[in-house]
């Protein structure tokens, strides 16, 4: 990978990390889980994820056990232009699909994560 690209990671990274903090002004959200695992959740979807091909078998998936790190993955949506940035603010909203934990009915979001515990044998189910 070539500084430059790097360089771009970052500054995606960045952005996602700024998404988190608005996400956790309104209470409700995680900021430690989330802010962890910014860099790793930005440099999959870029490099080897793609959302675009939900129904193709072959694609790679992402499984996140934990669910609070949610708005580091939505933040990485908006950033990839797969989620408008002013649907982050609904995060608190029942009525939402954005709500709290990840959600399956929003492409590229593979489990309702949550259930602690249950995330080997779903990996183990869908490999």
């Amino acid at each position: 990978m070539t500084p430059d690209r790097v360089a771009e990671l970052e500054a995606m990274a960045l952005r996602v990390r700024e998404h988190i903090i608005r996400m956790s002004t309104d209470g409700g959200c995680f900021i430690g889980a989330s802010l962890s695992c910014a860099d790793l959740i930005v440099h999959l979807y870029e490099e080897f994820l793609d959302i675009a091909r939900p129904d193709d078998p072959e694609r790679d998936l992402l499984f996140l056990s934990k669910g609070h790190d949610v708005p580091a993955l939505y933040g990485t949506f908006v950033e990839r232009g797969w989620m408008p940035a002013e649907r982050l603010a609904n995060h608190l909203s029942p009525d939402d699909s954005v709500y709290w934990h990840p959600n399956r009915s929003i492409p590229g979001v593979e489990f309702h994560s949550g259930s602690l515990g249950h995330l080997l044998p779903v990996c183990v189910g869908v490999a």
